[in-house]
C-alpha cells in the first residue's frame, strides 16, 4: 500500500525570496545558494569534515565517527559534538559507506570499509588512541568493493557487503577470519542485523536479501521485494524500513510475512505528482521507536516520520533543513540530538586558484537539537522556502502561447570548460581576463555566437564531472549511484561503471530522449552516451532508449577524430533532411574535443583542440542557419561539466550558447541558469513533462528569447580558426598521464590534466598551487 504525505505550506513562509541577482555562495539572509539554484540553511551547528561523508555512528562517549568517502583523502574523523570540532582522524587509503560500532562503554571498536582494497579495518579504542588491524576479503584485484558493514548482536560476527561481487561476507569479530559468504542481489549497498538474521539492501534491483543465521548451515538468502533501488535500512523487532531513492520513498516491511505493508512517499510538493529527485538515502530510528528520520539527499532536508504501531500508517510530521546532499542520520542515545552527515557540506566556491572541483566541495555534520512541534513547523516552512521546486514565485514561466514557436531543437554537449576560460576576456560579461586560456584568439566562433545573440554570464552546470555531468545534461538528475561512486572512480578507488546501461546507473525511461520518444517525436542522437575505440567503424550504446535513434557511424569520445569531421557528418545528415523536406524534433550532438589531451607528446595542443571544437560548432550553426527548418529552430550548446579549469565566481560556472532566429540579439543575460534549466527549456519547447524535481523547479531561458524572430539577418558564417589546428605538443615532453587514461572522458587524473592545459597555454607562468586537504593519505 503506497501512502503520500504532503505538508501544504505557503511558499513564501520562512526565508524571503531574493530579488537581487543570484550567484552561488552565502547570502546576507544566512542562506547559501548552491550552483543548482537551490538554497540551504542547515539547522543546528555545522562542523566541516572530510569529503563526501556517507555514514556516521555515535560512540559510547557521545563522540561521532564520520567517514570521508569522497575524492580527497579517505578515512574516519572523530567529532566532539559539544566542542563542535574534529578531535581525531584515522587515515585510510580507501573507504566507502561501511561503518559500524561494537564494544562496551569507553572501549569502542569501529569496523570500517576499505572500499576498493577489499579490506575491513578494525579500530580499537583505548583511552584517547586507536589501534588498527585489518582483514582482506579478497585480493585487491578482485571486483568486490566493500560497502556497508553491520555487527551481528550476540554472535561474535561482523557482516560486510561486496558492492561489486553481489555477496555478503561474515567475519569473526575476534580473529578477523572469514567465516562465510552468501550471494545476494545486484550491487548490494549495506547490511543491518539482528541476533538471528542479516538484511542486505540490493541497490541494483528492488529487493532486500534476508539470511537466517540460526539455520545449520545458514539458509540461502531469500529476496523480499521492497521497491526500486533500496539503500539505507533500519530494523526494529519484526519490522524493517528501506530507503527507496528510485521512488522518493520509504518502504515498511513486516518481517513475519516478508511483505511490504506500507510505502510512504517523502517528497516536496504534492508527492503523488513529484518526479524523481528527493533521493531518500539515510535512515535512523529514535530510541523510543516512534520516529524515523529520513535523509533526503536531493531536497537537502531530513524528513521526520511518525511511526504508529503496525498496521497504523507512517506520516511525515515535518522537515528539517540540512546541508547540501545529506547522506546519513543518527540520533543520540537520549534521543534529544540529531546528527546529519551532509555529503557536500555547506556549498561550492570559486576556484580561481585552480583548486580541483573534487577538492572544492567538502562535507559537514549538522548537530541539531530534536525540535519540538513548534520549531518543526518552522523548519518545515523553511525547507519549502529554500526549494525552487516547491516555490512557484521562483519559477519563471509564461503561457504556452507566449513561448517562442520553436519546433526543432539541436542540443550540443561539449566537455569541461569554465566560463572564465572562454569568455573571461569579454568586457560586457562578468569575467576574469587573467583566466581566459581560450579567448577569442582560440574561440572566435563562440565569441561571435555570444555576440550575435546572447552572452550568458551566470550559467552553472549541475554536475561536477563527466560521470554525473552527462546524467544531468541528459535527464536533469544524476541519481544516488552516480553521486556516491564518481568520487571513488575519479580518485582511482573504483573502476568506471556509470554508463553500463544498468538501471541503477542509467534508469530506464528517465532521459530527455525517452520523454520525446514517448510523445512520438522524431529524435536523432549523434555520439551522446556512445562508446567505441578509435579504430571502430561502428560504435555502440549501452542505453536501451538510445537504440534505434543513434547514428552508430558517428564517433564517440575519440579525440583523435577532429570535431570538424563530426560537424561534416552532421551537415551530411542535415542535407538529407532538407532533401526530404523534414527535420527531427530533437537532435543531440556530442562535440567532445574541447576536453583536450593535455600535453600528450606529439598530439594536438589544448588550444588546437579547443579551436577545432570551436570551428566545428561554428560550422554546425552555419549549416543549420541555411536550412529551411531554421525559422523554427533553436540550438543550445553547453558543457557537461566545468571541472577542467578555473573560474572566479564558482567552480561550476560554465559556457552556454544559444543560436536561433528567436533569440535576442546582442544581449547579456545574467539570469541564474543551470543545466536543468536548459533541459527544462527544451522540454517546454517540445511539450515534454519535467524529468526531475530539478528541471521542474528550474528557470526556463525565456529571458533569452525575443517576441519576434529575426528574419532579416544573413545566415551565420563560421569564422575561420585563427589558431593553427595542426599545432602539436613537443614529442620530447614526458606526460605523467598514461595514454590509456585519455581513451575515455575523465579517465585521466584531472588535476594533472588541468596543470598540463595551463602550462601548454602559459608556459612562462606557474599555475597557482591549489589548496589541499589536511587529512593525509595512509599507505594502508
Amino acid at each position: 500500500m503506497r501512502k503520500y504525505s504532503w505538508l501544504a505550506l505557503p511558499a513564501a513562509a520562512g526565508i524571503g525570496l531574493l530579488a537581487t541577482r543570484l550567484v552561488p555562495g552565502p547570502r546576507p539572509d544566512g542562506t547559501v545558494v548552491l550552483p543548482s539554484g537551490w538554497r540551504i540553511h542547515p539547522a543546528g551547528r555545522q562542523v566541516t569534515v572530510g569529503t563526501l561523508p556517507l555514514n556516521l555512528v555515535v560512540l559510547s562517549d557521545g563522540q561521532l565517527a564520520v567517514p570521508a568517502n569522497g575524492y580527497g583523502a579517505n578515512g574516519v574523523r572523530g567529532v566532539d559534538p559539544a566542542a563542535g570540532r574534529v578531535v581525531w582522524t584515522l587515515p585510510q587509503h580507501a573507504a566507502w559507506v561501511g561503518l559500524a560500532r561494537s564494544g562496551s562503554a569507553g572501549h569502542d571498536t569501529l569496523w570500517v570499509s576499505g572500499g576498493k582494497m577489499n579490506t575491513v579495518h578494525r579500530f580499537v579504542r583505548a583511552d584517547s588512541s586507536w589501534t588498527r588491524d585489518s582483514m582482506q576479503l579478497a585480493d585487491s584485484t578482485v571486483r568486490l568493493f566493500v560497502g556497508g558493514i553491520a555487527v551481528v548482536p550476540g554472535r561474535g560476527l561482523v557482516a560486510a557487503v561486496g558492492n561489486l561481487s553481489d555477496s555478503v561476507y561474515l567475519i569473526d569479530a575476534a580473529t578477523l577470519a572469514r567465516r562465510g559468504a552468501f550471494p545476494v542481489g545486484e550491487h548490494p549497498y549495506t547490511v543491518v542485523a539482528d541476533s538471528s538474521h542479516l538484511y542486505v539492501s540490493n541497490w541494483g534491483d528492488s529487493t532486500v536479501s534476508v539470511i537466517d543465521l540460526t539455520a545449520r548451515p545458514p539458509d540461502r538468502p531469500t529476496a523480499l521485494f521492497v521497491g526500486p533501488h533500496p539503500s539505507a535500512l533500519a530494523v526494529r523487532g519484526r519490522e524493517l524500513w528501506a530507503a527507496l531513492a528510485g521512488a522518493n520513498g520509504v518502504a515498511r516491511l513486516d518481517l513475519a510475512t516478508g511483505k511490504v505493508i506500507e510505502q510512504l512517499t517523502v517528497a516536496l510538493g504534492p508527492p503523488s505528482r513529484a518526479p524523481v529527485g528527493s533521493d531518500p538515502n539515510g535512515l535512523a530510528l529514535a530510541p523510543d521507536g516512534r520516529t524515523l528520520y529520513v535523509a533526503m539527499a536531493g531536497n537537502n532536508a531530513v524528513a521526520v516520520v511518525s511511526l504508529a504501531p503496525a498496521p497504523g500508517p507512517m506520516r511525515v510530521a515535518g522537515l528539517i533543513p540540512a546541508g547540501w546532499y545529506p547522506t546519513a542520520v543518527a540520533v543520540s542515545a537520549d534521543g534529544k540530538t540529531l546528527y546529519v552527515a551532509n555529503g557536500k557540506g555547506n556549498g561550492s566556491a570559486p576556484n580561481a586558484d585552480h583548486k580541483y572541483i573534487g577538492d572544492v566541495i567538502t562535507g559537514s555534520i549538522s548537530i541539531i537539537p530534536v525540535p519540538d512541534d513548534v520549531r518543526l513547523a518552522r523548519y518545515t516552512r523553511e525547507v519549502y522556502a529554500l526549494s525552487p521546486y516547491t516555490n512557484p514565485a521562483l519559477r519563471a514561466s509564461v503561457r504556452p502561447s507566449a513561448r517562442p514557436p520553436v519546433r526543432h531543437v539541436v542540443y550540443v554537449i561539449r566537455e569541461n570548460r569554465t566560463y572564465d576560460q572562454v569568455f573571461g576576456d569579454v568586457a560586457k560579461g562578468n569575467g576574469d581576463r587573467s583566466l581566459a586560456l581560450f579567448d577569442d584568439s582560440v574561440t572566435p566562433n563562440a565569441h561571435a555566437i555570444a555576440g550575435r545573440w546572447v552572452l550568458f554570464d551566470n550559467f552553472y552546470v549541475d554536475g561536477e564531472v563527466s560521470a554525473d555531468g552527462h546524467e544531468w545534461s541528459d535527464r536533469a538528475f544524476a541519481g544516488e549511484y552516480n553521486e556516491k561512486t564518481w568520487p571513488a572512480i575519479y580518485s582511482n578507488r573504483r573502476t568506471w561503471d556509470v554508463s553500463s546501461g544498468e538501471d541503477l546507473a542509467n534508469p530506464r525511461d528517465a532521459y530527455l530522449w525517452d520523454a520525446a520518444r514517448k510523445k512520438g517525436l522524431w529524435v536523432v542522437n549523434f555520439g551522446e552516451m556512445v562508446e567505441g575505440e578509435s579504430t571502430a567503424t561502428v560504435y555502440h550504446t549501452n542505453l536501451p532508449g538510445l537504440r534505434g535513434i543513434t547514428d552508430l557511424q558517428y564517433p564517440s569520445f575519440v579525440l583523435a577524430i577532429p570535431d570538424t569531421v563530426r560537424a561534416g557528418m552532421f551537415a551530411d545528415s542535415v542535407d538529407s533532411w532538407d532533401r526530404q523536406g523534414r527535420f527531427p524534433d530533437l537532435v543531440i550532438l556530442y562535440l567532445p574535443r574541447d576536453h583536450t589531451l593535455g600535453r600528450r607528446p606529439g598530439q594536438p595542443t589544448p588550444r588546437a583542440m579547443v579551436a577545432d571544437n570551436d570551428l566545428a560548432l561554428g560550422r554546425v550553426i552555419e549549416r543549420l542557419s541555411r536550412s529551411p527548418a531554421w525559422g523554427a529552430l533553436a540550438l543550445f550548446a553547453l558543457e557537461d561539466d566545468a571541472q577542467n579549469g578555473p573560474d572566479h565566481v564558482d567552480a561550476h560556472r560554465s559556457v552556454l550558447l544559444l543560436a536561433s532566429p528567436w533569440a535576442r540579439r546582442g544581449a547579456v543575460d545574467s539570469t541564474f541558469y543551470t543545466t536543468s534549466a536548459v533541459v527544462r527549456t527544451i522540454g517546454l519547447l517540445l511539450g515534454l513533462p519535467p524529468l526531475s524535481q530539478y528541471d521542474a523547479g528550474a528557470t526556463p531561458l525565456w529571458n533569452a528569447f525575443a517576441t519576434r524572430p529575426d528574419t532579416a539577418s544573413a545566415p551565420f558564417r563560421a569564422l575561420p580558426s585563427t589558431w593553427s589546428l595542426d599545432e602539436r605538443n613537443p614529442v620530447a615532453f614526458r606526460s605523467r598521464i598514461p595514454d590509456r587514461d585519455l581513451a575515455g572522458p575523465d579517465r585521466a587524473d584531472e588535476r594533472l590534466l588541468n596543470e598540463e592545459i595551463w602550462t601548454s597555454v602559459r608556459p612562462r607562468e606557474r599555475m597557482p598551487a591549489p589548496r589541499r586537504s589536511l587529512l593525509v593519505h595512509d599507505p594502508d
